[in-house]
């Protein structure tokens, strides 16, 4: 723990700033003295003055004796100045009204009563109701007895049975679907899945009720026998020391190597001012170099190649020819030589020769075929496509001929 504590280090003294820091004027000390408390001025007073006269006994009588009370009234027809005026009213009353709205209703105009209508029998006439027949129950016309024939014997289906293509006009019947469960690995995901939720459901609620139940903390250790910490190590006080700064440091270099580079120029300035003649030019410096005379070009003769190719061409087919010799020759001594080996080696043979006959075979031990462990071969008749090529040739042949017998016509 003591180690963690950081160490103290003070910033050294500004004696300059603190020394030269204006200084303060005191404040003048005040003495205390007692609030003052105002008071509230209302104008509630004033109000209930000037109502005086209306709170008295007497007038609170006069009040109750004068108060007016309800009761029934009588109708008046108002007196209106509507008769006296000099120029007639143009609104209508109601009255008029009504009676205008009545004259220009639409009237009503029933049409004649058809007699025939009571002496109706059925159709004509008023519209009756029929009542409804009793419904009559029917059987359910099922194809199951069409669809599955009955099962045929075995003999009938022998006779069935045969090698040429016969025409096969009845189509097999399809046998009835049946369902066939299959085993999905989706519900056996969805029931893991389900499972897992259901167990984390539960360990939650658990751990929900585990922290719901208050777990108090143990007594501390240190109450009866309390653990005090050593005390520091009293340190001594920090001892101002002046400042090494770089950029003191930084600047004395730039001002010796400023003055280095004034007296370097100085110096040079001072040589330029010193008058040096230059000396008399007794050589050309530049000297122009001379034009070097060339001889002139000398004519020579051709060496044309007409002049020697045919008689190089000549010498070559001649070497040409001798080789075409000479590899002739070796070709007949090589084909002669093989000759002659193989003659020499065909006599040798045939000296080598001896007939041998060969050995009588063995019968003591015969060859028996042993019977077939499989079953017999059953025939079935071959699924040919006659019928149907057939078939489509009829439907194609009228649709073909049909041109064909016009075009005739038209010749």
């Amino acid at each position: 723990m003591m180690a963690k504590i950081p160490k103290f280090k003070g910033s050294p003294l500004k004696r300059k700033k603190i020394f030269e820091a204006p200084s303060v004027t005191p404040l003048a000390r005040s003495t205390p003295q007692p609030p003052e408390f105002k008071e509230f001025h209302l104008e509630t007073m004033s109000r209930a003055n000037q109502n005086v006269e209306t709170s008295t006994v007497a007038s609170t009588e006069f009040i109750e004796s004068h108060q007016w009370k309800p009761h029934l009234t009588a109708p008046k027809s108002p007196v209106l100045q509507t008769s006296l005026r000099a120029r007639p009213p143009r609104i209508k009353s109601s009255e008029e009204l009504e009676k205008e709205e009545l004259e220009n209703a639409p009237q009503f105009k029933a049409r004649p009563l058809n007699r025939k209508i009571f002496e109706s029998k059925g159709d004509m006439g008023i519209f009756c109701n029929s009542k409804k027949q009793v419904t009559i129950p029917q059987e359910f016309h099922f194809a199951i007895d069409k669809r599955i024939p009955p099962p045929t014997a075995v003999v009938d289906l022998f006779d069935k049975l045969s090698i040429s293509s016969e025409p096969h006009q009845e189509k097999p019947l399809p046998k009835n679907t049946t369902p066939n469960p299959f085993h999905l690995h989706t519900e056996e995901r969805g029931a893991e899945k389900e499972k897992r939720m259901v167990e984390e459901l539960t360990q939650k609620q658990l751990e929900e009720e585990r922290a719901r139940v208050p777990k108090a903390h143990p007594y501390p250790y240190t109450t009866d026998y309390p653990v005090i910490p050593p005390k520091p190590e009293p340190k001594p006080c920090t001892k101002p020391e002046p400042f090494q700064l770089e950029s003191l440091l930084r600047h004395e270099e730039e001002m010796q190597r400023e003055m280095e580079e004034k007296r370097r120029r100085e110096m040079e300035e001072a040589q330029m001012r010193i008058f040096k003649a230059q000396p008399i030019l007794k050589e050309d410096p530049i000297p122009v170099p001379e034009k070097v005379r060339r001889p002139l070009t000398e004519v020579e003769e051709f060496n044309l190649n007409v002049d020697h190719r045919a008689i190089d061409r000549a010498e070559f087919d001649k070497k040409i020819k001798e080789k075409e010799m000479v590899y002739k020759r070796y070709r007949e001594e090589a084909e002669s030589a093989r000759m002659m080996e193989e003659e020499k080696a065909l006599k040798q043979l045939r000296r080598t020769l001896v007939p041998h006959a060969r050995p009588v075979p063995n019968f003591h031990h015969p060859f028996l075929p042993q019977k077939s462990a499989k079953e017999v071969t059953k025939a079935k008749s071959p699924k040919l496509l006659v019928n149907r090529r057939k078939e489509k040739r009829r439907l194609v042949c009228p649709a073909a001929t049909a041109p064909r017998a016009a075009a005739s016509h038209m010749r």
